[in-house]
């Protein structure tokens, strides 16, 4: 059978996965700026940069004694399978930024090299401004309350300060829906004025209407069973499908 995704690289022992979704990424950037040469220097700089971000929340939760299976890029984005994530809210808070982090630092370097390094091609002082621009974008993005994204993720870790663990989390699967249908009028306006990007939007927001119940099944499980139980979400990489590897897998410690 024809593999879904291929491993390319190995980045602080962990493995990191191309999922062939991002070749209509890829399509879509080229049709977008015109130019094939451009278009796949942009793209590519989206993979590192993405890869960056993903290793951001890896690395966080490394230094917390939480593993990181893998990384997979895909047409969403990036998705870093953590083998069971942080415990106590302050290193879900912590693990959460850091990818945002991750990219406004990223957006500064391409920044500073657009502004103060002596470029005179064009070429290369555009693909500066697009890792600018890009990751100002993404880090932004990102901190948008849609659970379980990372600011539905931030807001979790705060609403954990007043509440259980599975309290917090429904309320950020509330708000982050209420964030998820938004996206979604944002998506199917961009269809029907052909401006762009909807179908992306719309695939984001039924990720994020479809996992923010997932992980409060997995809390509210979490919960009941107590502390003699641990708990790992196996997660299949974006976009999402509809079999085995969404299901809890639930064992003892």
């Amino acid at each position: 059978m024809f593999p879904s995704k291929f491993r390319i690289c190995d980045a602080f022992g962990i493995p990191v996965y191309l999922d062939m979704s991002l070749i209509i990424l890829l399509v879509l950037f080229v049709m977008d700026f015109g130019s094939f040469s451009f278009g796949l220097a942009c793209a590519l700089a989206l993979a590192v940069s993405i890869t960056l971000h993903e290793l951001g929340h890896a690395l966080t939760a490394r230094a917390f004694g939480y593993q990181t299976r893998d990384i997979t890029l895909s047409l969403l984005g990036g998705c870093a399978s953590l083998i069971g994530m942080p415990r106590k809210a302050s290193q879900e808070f912590l693990t959460a930024l850091a990818g945002p982090l991750v990219s406004f630092l990223l957006a500064g370097v391409g920044w500073a090299a657009a502004r103060f390094l002596p470029i005179e091609n064009a070429w290369l002082w555009g693909v500066l401004a697009y890792v600018f621009w890009m990751n100002l974008i993404l880090g932004a993005f990102n901190l948008l309350p849609g659970f379980p994204m990372d600011g539905g993720r931030i807001f979790r870790s705060v609403a954990r300060i007043f509440t259980t663990r599975a309290k917090a989390t429904y309320a950020a699967m509330i708000v982050g829906r209420g964030f998820a249908i938004l996206l979604a009028l944002r998506g199917l306006h961009a269809i029907f004025t052909r401006s762009g990007w909807g179908f992306i939007s719309l695939l984001i927001a039924w990720m994020i209407w479809k996992e923010g119940w997932r992980e409060y099944v997995q809390a509210v499980q979490e919960e009941r069973w107590g502390s003699p139980w641990e708990f790992s979400a196996r997660v299949s990489p974006p976009p999402y499908d509809d079999g085995d590897d969404d299901e809890v897998e639930v064992r003892k410690r």
